[in-house]
């Protein structure tokens, strides 16, 4: 199944895509949060790329609690997949921009473009883990 998964900031939207095997994971983009149309833009890039499933994000404490951030998450992934017509699936995240930062390191990536791509790099980390579950779970490629 190809999904989309989203790192949503206040600011900021980590976009991360895998191919329909669930097998290779790519960071693709980082948008802001401050145009009016990202929801309607998601729609269409989820067209263009044949995106089947969704995957948001779900900002939370170390405790497990959500933080103050995930209501918007929440509100942003219920709007974007009623009218993406497309299943969605919240998964919680602590840490994903430290780790994604490490990622970047270990793949070589220049420290100057960290700030450009973490967003891009957390949601890939999203999408793996909730790709992981999913196999771990045992649940078929085809299904959510």
């Amino acid at each position: 199944m190809r999904w989309l998964s989203l790192d949503h900031g206040t600011k900021r939207l980590g976009l991360a895509v895998c191919d329909p095997s669930e097998f290779l994971f790519t960071p693709k983009a980082v948008w802001s949060m401050e145009e009016a149309d990202v929801i309607p833009r998601l729609v269409q890039f989820c067209r263009e790329e044949g995106i089947e499933a969704l995957c948001v994000g779900l900002p939370k404490h170390q405790d497990g609690s959500p933080s103050s951030t995930a209501p918007a998450a929440e509100n942003f992934a219920e709007k974007l997949a009623s009218m993406s017509g497309l299943p969605l699936c919240m998964i919680g995240e602590h840490l994903t921009s430290v780790m994604a930062e490490a990622r970047m390191r270990d793949e070589g990536i220049p420290s100057p473009q960290f700030s450009k791509w973490i967003d891009a790099y957390a949601a890939m980390i999203l999408l793996e883990e909730c790709v992981g579950e999913r196999r771990r779970q045992g649940i078929p490629l085809d299904q959510i």
